[in-house]
């Protein structure tokens, strides 16, 4: 599963051999590092997703829940203009997902 946070993007997976745990990787370090402090973050230099953290299934979804329920702006990508190189990112698969939506309304 892919989410764009306020703080980053995040690719979330099943781990490979442990059945309560995710692996959430990110391409920066930042959104791991705000949202789970307290987790040690593998760093991969010839992966995709150079930074990776193993946590229990737990753990993820109460921090996304709290990041859900903390939401006060009216528009995500107005919120992320602080950090250009993310919102530009966003403002492209903003259109590219627009371009997706008209297509499918042919």
């Amino acid at each position: 599963m892919w989410i764009f946070t306020k703080h980053g993007f995040l690719s979330i997976v099943q781990h490979n051999s442990m059945e309560s745990y995710f692996q959430v990787k990110s391409r920066v370090i930042e959104p791991l590092e705000i949202l789970w402090p307290d987790h040690d973050i593998e760093v991969i230099s010839w992966a995709d997703y150079r930074f990776r953290i193993t946590i229990s299934k737990d753990d993820v979804v109460s921090v996304l829940a709290d990041e859900i329920n903390v939401i006060d702006y009216t528009s995500f990508k107005n919120q992320c203009e602080k950090d250009e190189w993310y919102h530009h990112a966003l403002t492209r698969i903003w259109g590219i997902m627009y371009n997706f939506q008209q297509r499918r309304e042919l």
